[in-house]
Parts: C-alpha cells; sequence; structure tokens
C-alpha cells in the first residue's frame, strides 16, 4: 500500500515518564525545569544535536504554527511555562517534554511509514534509556498518565485524505465501524479536533497488553481496508458520475485560482476536491503540485507568521486566497 495520495503522513509516538518526579501535572515549577534539563542532557550526550525550544519563548502564533505543521501537540502550546520541546533538523523526530507525560518522542514519515517511524522511534528512546531512569512496570509495561497509554505507551497514527467517501455520504458508517475495532478516528490535529478538507487520523486507543510490532499491524491492515475502500468508491464515481465530479473538481480549480478571499474552511474543501481530481486523472491542472503542503501552508497561523504586521479575518482570508492562486498559476 504505497498510495501517498490517500496515505498522506504517518506518526509514532511513545509516552514515557521519569522514575523520580510526579506526573507534569502534579510538578512545581523547578521540578518540571529539572525534568527538562534531564532530557536535554541525555540527548546532548549521546551527540543527537537536536534544538531545545521553552514554550515560554514562543508566541503564541509561533506555538499555533508548530501544532499546524504537527511538530507539537495541541496540548503541548498549552503548557506556557513548563513545556519545552527537542526538534532535529529535518523535522522527522520531536522530543516534547512536560506534556501530559514528561516525554512524548514523536516521529514523522510520509505516506504509509508506520514501520519507518517505529524503528526510528525505538532507537530514539534506547538512547535516552540508557541515560535517564524510565517509570517502568514489569507487568503493565511504561507507566503514563493517561490510563490508555500504559504498556507500550505507543500510539501509532496516520493521517489519510478520505473525499470519495465523504462526498457519498459513506464516511460516518465507515468510521463508527473501526471505532468499534478498537482505533480511534480523529480531526486533523487530534482528538477533539474536527476533519477538514476530508482528513482523518487513524490510530490505536489502547496500548496495554500487545506489542509495538502487533498494534503497527492492526493498524496499518485497517488503513489498507480504508484505503481500498475509498479506492473502490473513487472508481465507481469515474464510472457512475464523470461529469458531476469533474465539474465539482473544475469548479474548485477556478475559485481556488480567481478567489480574491477565501476562508480556511473553505479553501480545505475545495483544495481536497483538486487533489482528488488530479489523482483520479479527470483534471490536469496542476498535476506537479504538491496540494497537501499547501493545505498545511494555509492554515491560520502559517498565514500569520509569514507576516510582521496584525491581520483582521478578512485579511489573512484575502491572503491566503493570493498564496493559493499564486502556488497553482506558477509555472
Amino acid at each position: 500500500m504505497e498510495n501517498s495520495g490517500i496515505v498522506l503522513t504517518s506518526r509514532i509516538r511513545l509516552a514515557r515518564n521519569l522514575k523520580n518526579y510526579k506526573f507534569p501535572l502534579k510538578m512545581t515549577g523547578e521540578e518540571s525545569n529539572n525534568v527538562v534539563e534531564e532530557v536535554k542532557n541525555a540527548v546532548d550526550r549521546q551527540n543527537l544535536n537536536y534544538k531545545l525550544t521553552y514554550m515560554r519563548d514562543l508566541s503564541d502564533v509561533e506555538k499555533s504554527v508548530m501544532v499546524e505543521k504537527h511538530l507539537i501537540s495541541p496540548a503541548l502550546a498549552e503548557k506556557k511555562e513548563t513545556g519545552a520541546f527537542l526538534l532535529s533538523n529535518d523535522e522527522k523526530v520531536s522530543i516534547m517534554i512536560n506534556e501530559e507525560d514528561h516525554i512524548r518522542i514523536q516521529t514523522l514519515g510520509t505516506g504509509m511509514s508506520l514501520k519507518e517511524c517505529w524503528e526510528l522511534s525505538n532507537k530514539i528512546d534506547d538512547v535516552l534509556e540508557e541515560e535517564v531512569d524510565y517509570a517502568f512496570d514489569r507487568e503493565l509495561g511504561y507507566v503514563t498518565a493517561c490510563p490508555t497509554n500504559i504498556g507500550t505507551g505507543m500510539r501509532a497514527s496516520v493521517m489519510v485524505h478520505l473525499p470519495a467517501l465523504s462526498i457519498t455520504n459513506q464516511i460516518e458508517k465507515l468510521l463508527i465501524g473501526i471505532s468499534q475495532l478498537g482505533v480511534a478516528v480523529r480531526g486533523v490535529y487530534g482528538e477533539g479536533t474536527k476533519s477538514m478538507g476530508h482528513l482523518y487520523q487513524i490510530s490505536n486507543q489502547g496500548t496495554l497488553g500487545a506489542s509495538e510490532e502487533t498494534l503497527i499491524d492492526k493498524i496499518s491492515q485497517i488503513v489498507a481496508q480504508i484505503v481500498e475502500k475509498e479506492e473502490r468508491m473513487r472508481a465507481h464515481l469515474k464510472k457512475n458520475n464523470l461529469y458531476e465530479i469533474e465539474d465539482d473538481c473544475y469548479r474548485a480549480y477556478g475559485l481556488l485560482t480567481n478567489a480574491r478571499r477565501m476562508s480556511t474552511e473553505e479553501a480545505m474543501k475545495l483544495l481536497s476536491l483538486l487533489k482528488l481530481g488530479k489523482e483520479m486523472e479527470i483534471i490536469d491542472k496542476a498535476k506537479d503540485k504538491d496540494i497537501y503542503r499547501l493545505m498545511v501552508k494555509i492554515q491560520p497561523n502559517n498565514i500569520l507568521s509569514s507576516t510582521d504586521t496584525e491581520l483582521t479575518t478578512k485579511e489573512r482570508d484575502k491572503m491566503r486566497a493570493e498564496i493559493i492562486r499564486n502556488e497553482l498559476l506558477e509555472n
């Protein structure tokens, strides 16, 4: 299943806690700083060359940009005084500190790459475990702040683009079905967020009593089934509703390349249709454009970070439309 058009990104996240500290929610400011220093020193001793950033040193916009790029979680962005993160130069690895747990090791990859992300996460985890004492129980596994993470402490998640299932009103039935298999379905930025542009995160719900390999295989198999259903529905649309879907895609392209103001929600919906049309080979526009990268680029705080002046919502919508026009019409 190498369909990166439907499977956009993969992520592995490992939750870990240090043995001799209370959970972050109960720690004092001094204890929080000590955890940051302990983790940073461990990384430095292993010559990982990751950059440390304290949340208190970032503006609200800068923190939101990191969330929109999926480099940190919304929960860490809220830890204004105690949170921090270490980030690799290529941004494939981030180690979040003092979120819900002391340590959240996160690795990101493109397409269906859970196994590769796991191998990298495991390597970093082993490196840290050489330097710090993890809270670990022989029977339960890694001790975490949230009971659903006890065990391996691992969340394997995949971002998928499911416009055909959404357009044909099949998505709700599918998502309810897979949620009964112990799989969580979340919005673009994880728990508590909604889907935009027909993007969904699929991840394991529990971690206790199963190995990391078993959890990854389970998610991979479920995602493969979802991809198959999306592909079948795309084929159905192309065979039975070609003119309608072709019209939707060309209308989307027309609006994206001519509109002078556009909200995030509208832009995501239209870009989703354009991406669908490209992959179904029913529209020859923007063939060489990375639509998912553009979806990230036009998020509110990514736009705000590109200018030194404060923008009203209308000004931001105007700038979003301009960015999209320039991207799609550029040779």
